[in-house]
């Protein structure tokens, strides 16, 4: 279509109901603005990515080529069962204007002054570890 597609379905339907469904059985389904933005709006938005726990699948992957950025949101909750990795190959400012929080079963400092000689407990190791680009 040289001009506007535009789809509007779901009038005389429930807020709850599955009303525009979009299917491939099998392959990928694409959404791209060549020249624009592409906006999901809703009362709410889940992203789910459904695998069976062994074979790798089920991830979800955010990348920006600027600014990946989460703002005027009350409430942001990180939960994982193994692993939560915040890095960054620039700096990382954590600041908390009422109370700061921090737990750890074990907390450990490293700083790149080990890289020349080894502290008493070993973090040499984990400097070089989080020193890679």
């Amino acid at each position: 279509s040289p001009g506007n597609f535009q789809v509007e379905c779901g009038s005389d339907r429930e807020e709850a109901d599955d009303t525009l469904v979009l299917n491939a059985l099998n392959g990928n389904i694409c959404i791209t603005a060549t020249n624009g933005k592409i906006r999901l709006q809703g009362t709410d938005i889940e992203l789910v990515a459904v695998g069976d726990g062994n074979s790798g699948r089920g991830n979800i992957t955010c990348s920006a080529t600027e600014t990946f950025t989460v703002h005027k949101t009350p409430i942001i909750i990180l939960d994982s069962k193994t692993l939560t990795k915040i890095s960054s190959t620039g700096m990382i400012d954590i600041a908390a204007n009422s109370c700061l929080k921090i737990y750890g079963s074990i907390i450990r400092g490293v700083t790149d002054a080990c890289s020349k000689k080894d502290s008493k407990c070993g973090g040499q190791r984990f400097q070089k570890e989080n020193n890679q680009v």
